[in-house]
């Protein structure tokens, strides 16, 4: 009853902690979300097997998910911290501008494809998804003053962009098997493993960048007592984000091997509610403790 009631008070905190570092944390997910999904679409094209109209539905999805990422940053008034968590406000208008370009590397890509201009589409989704990784560099520089380093801010985020992709691109991929059944299953089983190794990337991150002490501890109006391990966000990040995640991730790869795709396409709907709430446990957690975990 008593642990019940603690973890309820911790929740209720930090919701009211995290109230102004909400929209912050709406812009990661959506540019994770945006650029993941042009990165592992754009390697299923190039590997082949999937169709062209997943790959439409996908950029034009990723197109419109970096448009709202693009339009929530220009409401932003950005300042030096974000309830007392340090930031960099100078590597803001970069990766404005940056992830501008995404949106139309991925509108242009989605384009090309409808005209059957695929190879045009690629080439400059190539370059788009180059665009993205810059993109997450300036987020990360956006980030890191309080962290213990920026590399651990920036690997943290392009892991949680990847295992965002990953998750997004193989659910909706799943999709196509439950129209066509012909389809080959190359495609999901290489998809399910590119999740499974984000993931296996994101707790070895989590256990740097949770080891390793802040450089400076954000003063938020309404601290969390005891620190990281005390705060029960931080555990239900690893048993639902990490943990919860990984297993669905691994049940969805056996049940494409046996070529059941609706039960993989299942398991991947689930995964991927773990996989969007872990991140947004992440990025909280990390305003309250500057961890990027």
């Amino acid at each position: 009853m008593q642990r019940s009631q603690a973890l309820n008070r911790g929740a209720a905190k930090l919701a009211a902690v995290n109230a102004e570092a909400l929209p912050y944390t709406l812009l990661i997910i959506l540019i994770e979300l945006a650029i993941g999904s042009l990165w592992v679409t754009l390697a299923s094209d190039l590997r082949g097997g999937v169709t062209r109209g997943f790959v439409l539905t996908m950029t034009a999805a990723a197109a419109i998910v970096a448009g709202l990422g693009y339009w929530l940053s220009v409401s932003l008034d950005i300042g030096s911290d974000v309830d007392g968590y340090l930031i960099d406000p100078s590597s803001f208008a970069p990766m404005q501008n940056l992830l501008l370009v995404v949106v139309g590397t991925s509108g242009f890509y989605a384009v090309m494809v409808f005209m059957g201009w695929d190879p045009v589409g690629r080439i400059v989704a190539i370059g788009g998804s180059v665009v993205g990784v810059v993109c997450v560099a300036f987020l990360a520089g956006l980030l890191s003053p309080p962290a213990w380093g920026y590399a651990g801010v920036l690997f943290a985020l392009l892991a949680g962009t990847l295992s965002m992709g990953a998750v997004t691109t193989s659910m909706t991929w799943g999709h196509w098997y439950l129209t066509e059944g012909s389809l080959p299953g190359k495609p999901m089983r290489e998809l399910s493993w590119i999740l499974i190794f984000a993931i296996l990337l994101q707790v070895a991150l989590l256990v740097i960048n949770a080891a390793v002490p802040e450089r400076i501890t954000p003063t938020p109006a309404n601290p969390v007592d005891g620190g990281l391990l005390a705060n029960p966000l931080f555990w239900f990040r690893i048993g639902v984000g990490l943990v919860f995640a990984f297993v669905l991730a691994v049940l969805a790869l056996r049940t494409a091997q046996i070529r059941s795709m609706q039960s993989a396409t299942g398991l991947l709907y689930i995964c991927m509610g773990a996989v969007f709430t872990g991140e947004v446990l992440a990025r909280g957690v990390q305003f309250l403790t500057a961890h990027p975990i």
